[in-house]
């Protein structure tokens, strides 16, 4: 018996650009928008326009209005 991989066809690999798996985050105090990826303590937080997302919000604040974001359990 010989050993082999499967691949998906190119088609199904790649990923349209402008699919969005889940609803962007507003922010409860002025509205602004984040695109979130990840769960619960795993969430991350991008602007929408970082399509690639190279430049997550590390601060775990709102960059419009400073408000904390969800995602941490409260101290």
């Amino acid at each position: 018996m010989t050993g082999g991989t499967l691949i998906a066809p190119p088609q199904r690999l790649a990923r349209p650009a402008n699919l969005q798996l889940r609803p962007p985050y507003c922010c409860a105090e002025c509205a602004h928008l984040l695109r979130v990826s990840g769960l619960g303590r795993h969430r991350v937080y991008f602007e929408l326009d970082d399509e690639r997302s190279e430049d997550p919000v590390m601060d775990r604040v709102c960059s419009a209005c400073g408000s904390r974001l969800p995602g941490k359990n409260p101290r």
